[in-house]
């Protein structure tokens, strides 16, 4: 089916991915009585029984296009996401790593540590992605 490559249903999937993992999030994080008010529960399970399986379905709808066009191509593919896959966990292996290492025992964070924390590794991934651009559109064509 093309309308799934379309940019505005794209668009839309992104924003309903975005606002289910930023419920989910506020509402484990959250205290706040509008966090866990009916309303925002009732949201929050309506996204995820429609969010979650129709990603599934449509990775797997991608993965069986990749095949159909070629299988080279899908194994291609699946190499790369394997690869990022992996340095994503070591990544969160470093990070885990890290904090044990500067905190001990003693593994809570105080707000001041964990944004640097975080920050180190949003400024990693924002040179990564700006090295990845300039890798790809190295000729100035777009």
């Amino acid at each position: 089916m093309e309308e799934f490559n379309k940019k505005w249903f794209q668009v839309v999937w992104a924003c309903l991915l975005l606002a289910s993992v930023t419920i989910n999030y506020i509402q484990r994080m959250s205290d706040a009585l509008w966090a866990h008010s009916e309303a925002v529960r009732v949201l929050d399970t309506v996204l995820d029984c429609i969010i979650l399986p129709m990603t599934v379905v449509l990775f797997i709808w991608y993965c069986i296009g990749l095949w159909r066009t070629s299988d080279r191509l899908f194994w291609r593919t699946c190499r790369r996401w394997g690869a990022g896959l992996a340095v994503g966990v070591v990544c969160a292996v470093a990070l885990v790593l890290l904090v044990r290492y500067a905190k001990g025992d003693n593994t809570t964070i105080n707000d001041g540590e964990r944004v640097l924390i975080v920050s180190a590794f949003a400024a990693g991934g924002l040179i990564y992605g700006i090295a990845r651009h300039k890798f790809k559109h190295w000729r100035k064509e777009e």
